[in-house]
């Protein structure tokens, strides 16, 4: 394993900018999930709604709203409104040690979106890839 796409993750659960924090809330929940890429209709990225920003924000609903709420406002507010847009990308044939150092830099993001030439999303790379690979290394 040398690239991003070897260890990429290409089966993604994403969201459009017009859903809402409630059905972020149910995707991650059900999937068992801390990232969602956010794309266009064309699977153009453009950000990254993670369970840090859902958080923030359902927090901030319950301190201006009262936690009784919490579910009315998730279902009104769009993930456009929440989600990162300035967001660390790579492509699919980066260096895994390159990509391993921007995932380490940026702690912020927990994860690295990986797009081709046109800026159409085609993998997720997170620290549990890298935790996978080393057990893998490991038990060579």
């Amino acid at each position: 394993m040398k690239h991003v796409s070897d260890l990429m993750t290409t089966e993604l659960l994403s969201h459009k900018p017009g859903d809402t924090l409630r059905d972020a809330e149910h995707s991650m929940a059900q999937h068992s999930i801390r990232h969602i890429p956010v794309v266009d209709d064309n699977g153009k990225l453009c950000g990254l709604m993670s369970q840090r920003e859902f958080l923030a924000e359902a927090f901030r609903i319950t301190d201006k709203f009262g936690a009784h709420h919490l579910q009315d406002y998730l279902g009104k507010t769009l993930i456009s409104q929440c989600m990162q847009t300035q967001v660390e990308t790579v492509g699919p044939d980066t260096p895994l040690k390159e990509a391993g150092e921007a995932l380490r830099a940026n702690r912020r993001q927990g994860c690295l979106l990986v797009v081709d030439d046109q800026h159409q999303l085609v993998g997720l790379l997170t620290s549990q890839d890298f935790v996978k690979l080393a057990i893998h290394l490991l038990d060579s």
